[in-house]
């Protein structure tokens, strides 16, 4: 008995050395590349962490395009990777085709839902931080306009858009939010010069603050909000350093922290498939105040998005979302 107890035991420790050495994270982008001072970024700084944390090396794909997802899945498998790192919806169709035929490798899906015993979809409550940008929004602008841009139709970027405007709404009721969408398709993210015309027009119309949720795209957008003198916010990342003194907040997605727990999932071998979403109790969303943005937040400002921020977690205040 005591022979096969040591026999169990020391075929349970070659195991788990085996499942440790077996795990190999791995991210595929999309065509923005990870230095895109936005979604992917965030990523990439996350993951980075991670294998600085960990010592484990993490394998990076970045497909020229959407029609080369399914390759960019293909070749993290080939290459040996355990644990994908998906990031953003637009991965949804090919995932969905591929992750039933490779059931031994784990996939995270952020920002997209994917049913599947070995996917696991993260959603962020772009609303709930978005409505304290609108709250901020509302009371930082002189003229009572702000704008929203958005890169393409889609459930996240609805998500920013009813937010903030049920932000800006709820703080100053006669305002007016103004909207434009980039582009109907997947090139809304990676437009900048149109982004910037979009903006430009808002701009003629007396919008003096500007929210682009667009990827690449925003910057096009708060770089002529800049050069006319409106206060921009960044989104995803942390873009307040873009122009400091005139970027009024960022609605950060911490991605960096959930890719991290993701990777930390698969490693410890406690990887659960199924949708979690990520909102201000969670610390999933957040906006932020330093030291290049610090000046522009009055303390009505900070009394009012600190009120808003208790109300939404606590649920006195429920933020609209399409889903």
């Amino acid at each position: 008995m005591i022979r096969i107890a040591l026999a169990a035991a020391l075929f349970a420790s070659t195991a788990s050395i085996a499942s440790a050495a077996a795990f190999k994270p791995c991210v595929v982008y999309t065509e923005a590349g990870k230095f895109d001072k936005s979604f992917n970024e965030m990523a990439y700084d996350g993951s980075q962490t991670f294998a600085q944390k960990t010592g484990a090396a993490v394998a990076e794909f970045e497909p020229a395009g959407e029609d080369a997802y399914p390759g960019a899945l293909q070749s993290a498998v080939t290459a040996g990777c355990t644990d994908v790192a998906l990031i953003g919806f637009r991965f949804q169709t090919a995932l969905a085709a591929f992750a039933p035929q490779h059931t031994d490798v784990r996939f995270t899906l952020f920002d997209g839902v994917v049913p599947g015993a070995n996917v696991a979809s993260v959603l962020f409550a772009e609303n709930e931080g978005s409505y304290l940008v609108g709250v901020a929004a509302a009371l930082a602008s002189k003229s009572g306009t702000v704008g929203f841009i958005g890169g393409m139709p889609a459930t996240v970027i609805e998500r920013f858009e009813k937010g903030y405007a049920q932000g800006v709404k709820d703080t100053r009721p006669d305002a007016t939010v103004m909207t434009g969408l980039v582009a109907a398709d997947p090139k809304g993210f990676s437009d900048p010069f149109a982004a910037s015309e979009i903006a430009r027009d808002m701009l003629r119309h007396g919008a003096d603050v500007l929210f682009p949720a667009a990827g690449v795209s925003g910057l096009g957008a708060l770089d002529i909000g800049h050069a006319k003198g409106a206060l921009g916010v960044g989104v995803d990342s942390n873009q307040n350093y873009l122009y400091p003194g005139r970027m009024l907040t960022s609605m950060v997605k911490r991605l960096d922290v959930a890719i991290a727990r993701a990777f930390e999932a698969g490693r410890s071998q406690t990887f659960t498939a199924g949708i979690t979403r990520l909102g201000l109790k969670e610390g999933g969303v957040d906006v932020v105040v330093d030291a290049d943005n610090r000046a522009l937040w009055t303390p009505a400002i900070v009394e009012a998005v600190a009120r808003a921020r208790q109300a939404i977690v606590s649920g006195q205040v429920k933020v609209a979302s399409p889903s």
